[in-house]
């Protein structure tokens, strides 16, 4: 599949995931930005539709909404498939329904923003399927990850939440996000000074065995910080951070490069913990 194609199906689908959690509140704007979000994912799909047939170009993309529904359906070789866009008085609704919070700000009824999640979402799916040749939930955001190794630990962590087995999932979140933030050290300047402060100590001719090694316990904590401060300068979350550290095992990288992974006591890992702790390594690799 094109690439710029890829990147608008992925966007597609981010904008109606955005759009669940903002139509489980109960606030106005909340429901009025989740109707926004609903239909600017729909509005995506069907202009990919466009571009992915060569029906239009991204030049000529700027049509109204109805428009672009009708030339997807009038297109030659789906009427001959027999091929039509699902729902389409549900789109229609939900197009009336975002004009009227776009520009007279009117507030959604509560009761009706399941109907537009729901059907949303079967629009979405019906349309990945029989235009892209996609599996909705086959979807997301490791696409955008640049290194091979990274994906292939993020692809088996979702396999393994697809088998249920939570805790080889989390095990493997945990190991891509150790090697990306070790890669994050590359950036930091070497520190020396627990060398030569050892190196100072031992030509002294002196026995400072136990102050040595307060000296290198001390600087391994200012190096520990050095990294954590470059961590949360990279656009991590302090509140997300902790979260995902009291969710994954502890991970060690060995040296031949293969992670060794350790739990506290009976530490269990649930399906919820778990799904949330791949979302949130997928989105920090991202950044």
């Amino acid at each position: 599949m094109d690439d710029v194609v890829s990147k608008r199906i992925l966007l597609a689908k981010e904008f109606y995931l955005h759009g669940v959690e903002l139509a489980r509140k109960s606030d106005p704007l909340s429901k009025m930005l989740a109707i926004h979000n609903f239909h600017i994912a729909i509005e995506i799909t069907v202009k990919s539709i466009l571009l992915k047939y060569e029906i239009r170009n991204d030049r000529t993309l700027n049509i109204d909404f109805e428009s672009m529904l009708s030339e997807v359906d009038r297109h030659q070789d789906f009427k001959e498939r027999g091929l039509k866009l699902p729902y389409r008085q549900e789109i229609r609704n939900l197009n009336q329904m975002r004009n009227l919070v776009q520009h007279h700000a009117i507030e959604p009824d509560q009761s009706s923003m399941d109907d537009w999640r729901l059907f949303s979402k079967q629009f979405l799916e019906k349309t990945f399927k029989s235009y892209f040749d996609i599996d909705f939930d086959e979807v997301n955001r490791i696409y955008f990850v640049a290194d091979d190794g990274l994906k292939k630990y993020l692809n088996l962590a979702l396999l393994h939440i697809t088998n249920r087995d939570f805790s080889s999932a989390s095990c493997c979140a945990a190991a891509a996000f150790e090697y990306a933030s070790l890669s994050i050290s590359n950036f930091i300047p070497d520190s020396s000074a627990s060398f030569l402060v050892s190196s100072s100590l031992f030509h002294s001719g002196m026995d400072f065995k136990g102050l040595q090694d307060a000296f290198r316990q001390t600087h391994k904590r200012i190096d520990e910080s050095v990294h954590f401060a470059a961590l949360l300068a990279s656009g991590l979350s302090l509140a997300d951070y902790k979260k995902f550290k009291e969710a994954t095992p502890f991970v060690t990288i060995m040296l031949a490069g293969n992670p060794h992974y350790e739990t506290v006591g009976n530490k269990e890992f649930g399906e919820e913990t778990t799904k949330w702790l791949v979302q949130f390594v997928i989105s920090t690799l991202i950044k």
